[in-house]
Formats: C-alpha cells, sequence, structure tokens
C-alpha cells in the first residue's frame, strides 16, 4: 500500500469521525484538539483552502452554543481562570485600534480567540474521570506522533542546520508550523511529558505502562536532539520535582539519575558539547551569538516598552515594532520577543501583563485546590493530573524564560485541563458527602408505633393501641395480627 492510498484512508477516517463528532460534542472535542495540532491543511496541501480548522471549530461551537449555552455562560461569569482567559482575549482586542500593524493585530487576536474556545470546551466537556483519562490519552497520542514524526524525519536527513562557535549542529525540528523550530518542537514534548507520566502512574496493565513508557523514550530522544538548552534544563527541574513530591524519593530520584545516564550516554558528543555550554555561562563564561542576540532583542523592547507602555504595540507585533522602532531603517532581522515578559508587555503594556498576571494565578490556585486532595483513593486520578499540571506549568513557566509563549497553546491548554479537573474534583466530593450524609441519616420505620399514656394511678407508663390500655398496664396485642388485636378488644368490651 502507497503512501497516497494511506493518505486517502486517513482522510476518509477524519472525516467520518468529524461528522460524528457534530453530534457527539466530546468526540468533537478530540477531532478538534488533532486537528489543531496536527494541521492537515499542511501535511496535505490540497486541503488547506478548505480552512479545516477553522470550518470544524465553528460548527463545532455552534452546536456547543446550541445545546449548551446557559451553562457556558454560567461557567465563563463562574470560573476564574476562564474569566482570566476571556479578559486577555478583551486587552488583545483592545490593542488592536493602537497597532502598529491592525490587521496583524486583529489576526492573532483571533488565534487567540481560538486558543481560548479550545479551553472552553475542556472545560464544558470534560465532566467526568473517563472522559479526563480520554483526554489524557488524546494528549500522550499527539506527543507520540510528533516525536515519532520527528525522529523519522531527522533520520531521513530533513532537520535543522545550525552553524555555531562549537561547530556544525544538525538539530531535530517538526512536521507543521506548530513546531517548526527545534525550540518550539522542545517546547511542546516538555510540556506534554507530564500528562503521559499521570497516565502511567494511574495505569494498572503492564503492558499499557510499557506502551506509555515507549512513547516517554521517544519523546525524551526527540527532545534531546533539538539540542534546546532551555528544554533540557526544564528537564531537569520536572526530575527534581517529581523526586520530591514522590513518596518514595530515593527510588524516583534513582530512577531520574538512571535515565538521565543513559540519555546522556546515548546522546552524540556534538549535543553534549552544546549542553555542556549552560555549564560554561553559569560560570561567566562568553556568551554565544544566539544569547548575545537575545540581550539585543530584551534591551530592544525596553526601549519598545517605555514608547508604548499602556496598551502596547499590538498582539503579535512585537517583530515589526522590533524593526520599525529599534532597527529605524537599519538592515537586520525583525525578531521575535524570545520572552514571556518582554513579550507581554510590549505588545499589551501594562494592562495586558496585569490581566496576565491575574490569569497565571487562577491556574496556579485551583492546582492548588486540587494537590489538597491528596491520599483520597476516590480522587487518584484526579490528584495525578493536579501534579501533572503543576509540573507542566513550572516547565512552561522556564520555557518562557527565553521563549515567547503567549500565543502558543502551553497555557491555554493547561488551563482547560486545571479548570475540568478542578470541576470533577468537586462533584466528586458533593457526591461522596451526600453519600456519607445518607448512611448517616436513621432510616424510618415502616412499623406501627405504641405510644405510652399517661395515668397518675398507676406506677408505671402503661401501653396504649388503638385507643385502650390493659389492666395491667401492657399491650395485649403485641405481636398479634390485626384480626387477633379486633377479637381482643371484643373481649374487653
Amino acid at each position: 500500500m502507497n503512501s497516497f492510498a494511506v493518505t486517502i484512508i486517513c482522510i476518509l477516517l477524519g472525516l467520518a469521525l468529524a461528522v460524528r463528532g457534530l453530534f457527539r460534542p466530546f468526540l468533537g472535542l478530540l477531532v478538534f484538539l488533532a486537528i489543531h495540532f496536527v494541521q492537515p491543511g499542511e501535511l496535505v496541501p490540497a486541503l488547506a483552502p478548505l480552512r479545516i480548522e477553522l470550518v470544524y471549530g465553528v460548527l463545532l461551537v455552534g452546536t456547543l452554543v446550541f445545546k449548551r449555552g446557559a451553562e457556558a455562560r454560567s461557567r465563563l461569569l463562574s470560573d476564574r481562570i476562564l474569566r482570566g482567559a476571556v479578559l486577555v482575549i478583551a486587552v488583545g482586542v483592545l490593542s488592536v485600534p493602537f497597532a502598529i500593524w491592525q490587521s496583524g493585530a486583529a489576526e492573532t487576536v483571533l488565534d487567540m480567540l481560538k486558543l481560548v474556545t479550545l479551553m472552553v470546551m475542556m472545560d464544558l466537556l470534560i465532566t467526568s474521570e473517563y472522559r479526563l483519562r480520554s483526554m489524557l490519552w488524546s494528549m500522550a497520542a499527539i506527543g507520540a506522533w510528533f516525536a515519532g514524526s520527528s525522529l523519522f524525519a531527522y533520520y531521513h536527513g530533513d532537520y535543522y542546520h545550525l552553524n555555531y562557535n562549537l561547530g556544525d549542529l544538525d538539530r531535530a525540528e517538526g512536521m507543521n508550523s506548530m513546531v517548526g523550530d527545534p525550540n518550539s518542537l522542545a517546547g511542546l514534548l516538555l510540556a506534554l511529558l507530564p500528562l503521559l507520566i499521570a497516565l502511567l502512574r494511574t495505569t494498572r496493565n503492564i503492558f499499557v505502562r510499557m506502551l506509555l513508557i515507549a512513547c516517554g523514550a521517544v519523546s525524551l530522544l526527540a527532545i534531546s536532539l533539538t539540542g534546546s538548552r532551555i528544554a533540557m534544563i526544564g528537564l531537569l527541574a520536572i526530575g527534581i520535582y517529581y523526586a520530591l513530591q514522590s513518596k518514595r524519593k530515593v527510588l524516583t530520584f534513582t530512577a531520574a539519575l538512571i535515565i538521565a545516564c543513559l540519555l546522556w550516554n546515548w546522546m552524540p558528543q556534538t549535543y553534549r558539547q552544546r549542553y555542556l555550554t549552560i555549564q560554561s555561562y553559569a560560570g561567566g563564561g562568553e556568551l554565544d551569538a544566539s544569547n548575545q542576540v537575545r540581550l539585543e532583542i530584551w534591551k530592544a523592547g525596553q526601549q519598545i516598552f517605555l514608547l508604548h507602555p499602556i496598551i502596547g504595540v499590538g498582539a503579535g507585533q512585537f517583530a515589526n515594532a522590533y524593526g520599525m522602532i529599534y532597527l529605524a531603517g537599519r538592515s537586520g532581522d525583525w525578531m521575535q520577543p524570545h520572552n514571556l515578559l518582554i513579550q507581554v508587555t510590549c505588545e499589551l503594556g501594562i494592562i495586558g501583563l496585569g490581566v496576565f498576571v491575574y490569569f497565571l494565578w487562577q491556574i496556579a490556585k485551583e492546582i492548588g485546590v486540587v494537590l489538597r486532595q491528596k491520599g483520597k483513593p476516590r480522587l487518584e486520578l484526579i490528584y495525578q493530573v493536579g501534579i501533572a499540571c503543576s509540573v507542566m506549568y513550572v516547565g512552561v513557566l522556564i520555557l518562557s524564560t527565553v521563549g515567547h509563549t503567549l500565543y502558543r497553546p502551553y497555557w491555554y491548554l493547561l488551563g482547560g485541563l486545571v479548570a475540568a479537573n478542578k470541576a470533577i474534583a468537586e462533584e466528586k466530593l458533593k457526591a461522596s458527602k451526600s453519600v456519607r450524609l445518607d448512611r448517616e441519616r436513621p432510616k424510618k420505620s415502616s412499623k406501627k408505633k405504641w405510644h405510652h399514656r399517661h395515668d397518675p394511678t398507676e406506677q408505671t407508663r402503661p401501653l396504649s393501641y388503638a385507643g385502650r390500655t390493659s389492666p395491667e398496664g401492657f399491650v395485649e396485642g403485641a405481636g398479634k395480627t390485626s384480626s387477633q388485636i379486633k377479637f381482643l378488644q371484643g373481649r374487653q368490651t
């Protein structure tokens, strides 16, 4: 079977799932995620004019609004993470009239709206542990696809060639624009790795665990071949984080150390030399050309911010501002900010910085709510997802020190997962409390109760039935049927 036939089969299968997903919105969410990350229009150029992601996203959102519009409005008003994301969009819209290139800023805002819409759909549709686990499997599959396809391309001669002060380096890169450069590929794989670890920790089937371990190993190999130094720092931070929070700290640290040694021994010498420059820079060594350029960009960012401090130069317009304001006619590349703080302050100003910090703070708070449920067996999957989200949060913050991550999917995917995970935890805790209350509530007896009737002439309170008392002060009809009781009543009269 040739590649053309495989492509046709994949297109037909994807079309069938997409149509089915319009009637089953959660399946539609998974299909939309696959479309968003895989970008079929880039892999098959003939599909590009169809704007598959835009068309399917509009249809899916329309279906959700028709079926669950009231719930969506309620969640937007009640969930602080979603509210923060909407405020980020609002600031982006506000920046458009003041942007140095208005149509470019408007296009960037549309991309932001797509990511926030994805986050809202995740919060609305991931409503159970089964769906949460399905989402984790989808993310693991996407990460394995990116890692596997990049390794396949790398070993077939499709890579990014870098020439720097230590020599030549062939760096692995992704198959589409989302991971089109080595740092973007390493960043995405690093962000998705904790979700795979959460699946591994909550899966008992040995064969499934072996499959997940294989997917994780492929991701680690792909990250190492990108030559991304910041991703390698992120991997070290993730290993230390898991060791510190684990119940078996020594065992976890030992396992992380063994994995690091195996990866380092497997790595070609040229990659080891590149990663060892981190130690050189930490000791005050001379920076290479790429890091010197970053310092120059950050100085330019300071100048751009001082000229546009309130609302910035417009969403996605740092590169244009760098060329028009900083270079001002001089020759040179129009550079991206390579830092999240520089990106937010220069493009969205002080207002955008305040709103984005609020958004990140709400994500951190809701992660903390879930992590406080440690030790509850009923919430084991939810707790492990909380751990994964906290690791992802730390990892993306590390990436953001030298990366412009505002319009990449990391923060919005994380926000949707955290919001959905917290909502599932709250529902399970409410259900467990109601069950406990039902168990504690005394059961009502279906038998007819006999009451005491006060008689001051007796030393004890005689029992009564049907308005009559026996001379001895006890119920003569106790333990008898209704016909026997009527017979006794007749005898007394």
